[in-house]
């Protein structure tokens, strides 16, 4: 089976998280040139430091493979990589992994910058966990959904949504559209009215439109366009036709070809 990796980046924090929802398992090459992959990536929305958070609670590592697993870690050492930190539970502390392990997810986030239990665990009851936004730097689409029924009802709530925004924007560099996902979404005349000062906002930072899909609500009470379904939304986006917004234009730090070998 394929290995399996999400990615949490946040950005103001400089702290990667690298989750593993299956469990990691490099049993041959093919696995370690997938999770380098994976990483590599992940790493092309990076250009300054930042601190791995790395998932070994079901981590299983072929004896004869730890070297090369040694090595990979090292090679992304290289790579804006300040300090990795892993963490699992007590039963599965591994003793040979090249870099240091804490037991618990917590005492692990502790040593970084984030706030007490981002990332992993979501309180749906609050709006910031509700919001997940998803990047497709190929489309030049970041796609905001809501994990939980949601209803944005003040100019509080659309400062949470622009926060939570405005974070993941560092990532960007070239135009975009943003994709709402409206199945969980409803506003109230006041935010929607407030909704407006977001989308001045985020048109001065690369964003060429907004575009909704699903509505859950009176079509008429969306602050933007909305469409059906995400198939007849996604169509109705122009695509910016440049290089792919994954890539950072920042020229201090590029893999060379004899480095990615």
């Amino acid at each position: 089976m394929p290995v399996k990796v999400q990615f949490e980046n946040h950005m103001s924090a400089r702290v990667v998280e690298v989750h593993f929802p299956d469990g990691l398992t490099i049993s041959d090459k093919d696995d370690l040139i997938a999770l380098k992959a994976a990483w590599t990536e992940n790493l092309k929305k990076w250009h300054s430091p930042y601190t791995c958070l790395f998932d070994c609670r079901q981590m299983m590592v072929k004896e004869e493979l730890r070297p090369d697993f040694e090595r990979q870690i090292a090679f992304f050492k290289n790579f804006f990589m300040k300090n990795i930190i892993g963490f699992c539970n007590a039963a599965a502390l591994p003793s040979w992994c090249p870099f240091e392990v804490v037991e618990g997810y917590e005492a692990a986030v502790a040593r970084t910058g984030l706030g007490r239990g981002a990332g992993l665990q979501r309180d749906l009851s609050d709006l910031r966990s509700r919001i997940q936004i998803d990047n497709d730097f190929n489309a030049h689409v970041l796609e905001i959904s809501f994990l939980a029924d949601t209803a944005l009802s003040s100019s509080e709530d659309i400062q949470i949504l622009k926060s939570k925004v405005q974070n993941i924007l560092r990532m960007w560099h070239s135009p975009y559209s943003i994709l709402i996902n409206c199945v969980n979404l409803t506003f109230t005349e006041t935010a929607a009215t407030e909704f407006q000062r977001f989308d001045k906002f985020v048109k001065s930072f690369f964003c060429k439109n907004i575009i909704g899909y699903a509505p859950r609500g009176d079509k008429s009470s969306y602050p933007f366009i909305t469409f059906r379904s995400r198939h007849l939304a996604a169509a109705e986006l122009e695509h910016s036709g440049i290089n792919s917004g994954a890539v950072a234009n920042c020229s201090t730090r590029k893999i060379t070809p004899t480095e990615k070998a």
